[in-house]
């Protein structure tokens, strides 16, 4: 069965609707950590550590998931300590998952943190598995090349084809499998991610070095070198908008039907719509909605 599917915005646009995964809240993070899952189970583990900010849509899907298998948790999460527990959306799910949190100021104590954590399972006689911030692992990637195919046989059901994909680009890991998967099923598609966090250059690099790794150890053959991360719209780093994005995002139900947040999916539409204009892109477009809905009830 295709849970997520296409909706039509206009002629030449149309919306992949991950936000309607399923499972563990929805998003692209919900899909990831269903990939994720059978890697920590078939290791044996009981135990589960990863990162996030205090609004993550990962670290949500992962305390969801551990709190249903009977896992122990742990978050390191970075942001503020007291907007996390005033905030709803995810913050909330987090907070009444049971997971245990850690906080940092410093995204440089993050790795000493989870390690920490890792450790102090494996003290209490736990069997921990250590899942990277945003699922960037090759289970989630694999997530997404598998999502490709589910977007190929949505767009030969209603016999359309885009010629660009546009998304939110965060840890790369999306990004990276999208086109992983666009190798791997022979679709001529150019792929742009617009950055949620990074600079191009770093952006670019992070995608492009996961994207090798997946081909390699998917034994795909490599076709793509013009990996496009856009960092115009970042307004000054992650979890950061202007009035335009937040307008937008305010209006997203009434003019689209469904939820665009300030932080992924709105930034990155507001980022597609202005670039498709300033650059008279006249193709079909495919815009990867990668969920938020939680981030857009925060």
């Amino acid at each position: 069965m295709n849970f997520s599917y296409i909706t039509r915005l206009q002629d030449n646009l149309y919306v992949f609707r991950d936000d309607l995964y399923p499972f563990l809240g929805g998003g692209n993070k919900g899909r990831k950590i269903e990939y994720i899952a059978k890697d920590i189970e078939s290791k044996g583990c009981n135990a589960v550590v990863t990162t996030g900010g205090i609004q993550s849509n990962h670290c949500r899907a992962l305390a969801i998931l551990a709190a249903a298998k009977k896992w122990k948790c742990t978050l390191v999460l970075h942001g503020d300590k007291n907007e996390f527990y005033e905030q709803s959306g995810n913050a909330r799910i987090i907070r009444l998952s049971g997971a245990k949190l850690i906080f940092v100021n410093d995204p440089d104590e993050i790795s000493d943190k989870m390690d920490e954590a890792m450790r102090e399972f494996e003290y209490e006689g736990y069997i921990p598995y250590y899942v990277y911030g945003g699922g960037h692992t090759f289970e989630g990637g694999l997530a997404y090349i598998d999502a490709v195919e589910q977007m190929k046989n949505c767009c030969e059901k209603i016999k359309w084809f885009p010629e660009y994909v546009f998304l939110a680009s965060g840890t790369g890991s999306t990004h990276a499998g999208i086109l992983a998967g666009i190798d791997k099923y022979k679709l001529n598609l150019q792929v742009i991610g617009i950055s949620v966090a990074r600079n191009r250059q770093r952006a670019e690099k992070i995608v492009e070095d996961f994207y090798n790794d997946l081909c390699r150890e998917y034994k795909i053959e490599n076709r793509h070198n013009d990996i496009i991360v856009l960092d115009d719209y970042l307004c000054g780093g992650y979890g950061k908008y202007n009035d335009k994005i937040k307008e937008l995002s305010k209006n997203s139900i009434i003019d689209y039907g469904f939820t665009l947040d300030t932080t992924y999916s709105g930034k990155a539409f507001y980022g597609m719509l202005d670039f498709v204009v300033k650059n008279n892109i006249k193709g079909n477009i495919l815009f990867w909605h990668t969920g938020g809905i939680f981030n857009f009830l925060e």
